[in-house]
């Protein structure tokens, strides 16, 4: 390869779109820490678990990226959250329970999987629109996520 063609991709690469990150208050820490080295869409293209992201920051950090224990936190968090596998049980919980109240409902519950399964019974009685494989997914996300707790 030449090098006008090393330095025509240099400089297509250069003017490309960088990729959208969503906002949060840990999207400039995300972009200031990470594009300093590679591309955004490295990050945008994968879709990790919260494990997975921390020791590729563990690593980046340890490669020279500047952030703080705090920073490392917030921005694991974040990539976590945008760019993180998806989990088929918690979005019909999103899709499906706000159809008539907000997620608020699930906060500092702890019932066991039985519970659950008589309280989501009950709204699909009432029409919430929900397969019995998707009634599967929903009791195993909330009984991991709003279950009982060892104590």
């Amino acid at each position: 390869m030449s090098w006008k063609c090393i330095a025509a991709f240099c400089v297509c690469a250069a003017l490309a779109p960088a990729a959208s990150l969503p906002e949060d208050p840990a999207r400039k820490t995300v972009e200031a820490a990470c594009a300093s080295c590679h591309s955004l869409d490295l990050i945008t293209a994968k879709r990790w678990d919260r494990d997975q992201w921390r020791r590729s920051v563990t690593t980046m950090m340890s490669l020279g990226a500047k952030l703080t224990g705090e920073q490392a936190s917030d921005v694991i968090g974040y990539l976590a959250k945008n760019f993180g596998k998806k989990d088929r049980g918690r979005e019909l919980v999103e899709d499906v329970c706000t159809y008539c109240h907000g997620l608020q409902k699930l906060q500092g519950q702890e019932l066991s999987r039985e519970d659950w399964r008589g309280l989501i019974k009950g709204m699909i009685f009432e029409g919430a629109p929900v397969t019995d494989e998707e009634l599967s997914l929903i009791l195993d996300y909330l009984a991991a996520n709003f279950g009982k707790k060892d104590r």
